[in-house]
């Protein structure tokens, strides 16, 4: 007797799992696909400076700190023709300076920089301070309006393991001058060019390999020796009295802006 197949047909068990997968798959297609969360953006990464140029520019701002010693041939003492003598209980002091600064440097290694930095020349005053009874020349006296400049030349040392925030500290020295002047109370006023210490400090936040914000703070110590050959009293006329102001020059130059290095 031989062995028989059926087809053409399949047994109930089959056809009910068929439906089952039929079912959950047409649900599976109803509900959304769940995405996968957008990759985290790539952090700012400032490598080490490599040696090479960079540029500075922003707002500068000169706080006086400036004090003078007053002489006079026409004081007491002094001689017309010969020597000044001191004027007591009366100095001069120089007004503060708000204007645009530059700064350029070279980054000699990755930690040390060699900068000069400059301002565009602002006019400031240089008025007495104190009052001596009997002098006429009070307070606040306008003696000569100069336009005052300093250039410092500076040695740097940054420091670059803090990433994008890079502090620096460093000093050097700083030609001490003045573009221009403009009589007031003192005539033939010359203002003796001079060299002084200087110290600097500060730090540069880079927002990439090339652009940044830095913020920058400089102490200078200079004496300044101005002459002049006259003396006006106004009213009471105009007279070839000598005299000098030595001049204890010692701002503080505070200055923020932008940074580029190439």
């Amino acid at each position: 007797m031989g062995i028989r197949f059926r087809t053409g047909w399949l047994s109930p068990c089959a056809v009910a799992a068929a439906a089952t997968l039929a079912v959950n798959a047409v649900a599976a297609a109803d509900y959304p696909t769940k995405k996968s969360p957008p990759p985290a953006p790539a952090p700012v990464v400032v490598t080490p400076v490599s040696p090479g140029f960079f540029v500075k520019a922003g707002l500068l701002y000169g706080i006086n700190q400036t004090s003078s010693k007053l002489y006079s041939q026409g004081f007491p003492g002094g001689a017309l023709g010969g020597p000044q003598a001191l004027i007591p209980g009366v100095g001069a002091t120089v007004s503060n300076v708000f204007t645009v600064g530059f700064e350029a440097g070279y980054f000699v290694t990755p930690n040390v920089s060699v900068d000069v930095s400059a301002g565009v020349p602002m006019w400031a005053t240089d008025k007495t301070k104190g009052t001596l009874q009997g002098f006429p020349l009070p307070s606040g006296t306008l003696l000569v309006k100069i336009m005052p400049s300093f250039v410092p030349v500076t040695a740097l040392y940054h420091f670059t393991q803090f990433g994008a925030f890079q502090p620096y500290i460093g000093g050097g020295v700083a030609a001490v001058f003045s573009f221009a002047k403009r009589d007031a109370f003192d005539t033939g006023v010359d203002v003796k060019p001079t060299v002084g210490l200087v110290l600097q400090g500060g730090a540069d936040v880079m927002i990439d390999q090339h652009w940044g914000w830095s913020v920058d703070v400089r102490k200078l110590f200079a004496h300044v020796t101005a002459d002049a050959t006259g003396e006006n009293f106004g009213p009471y006329g105009a007279y070839p009295i000598a005299n000098s102001q030595k001049a204890y020059f010692q701002p503080w130059v505070l200055s923020t802006g932008v940074t580029y290095r190439f």
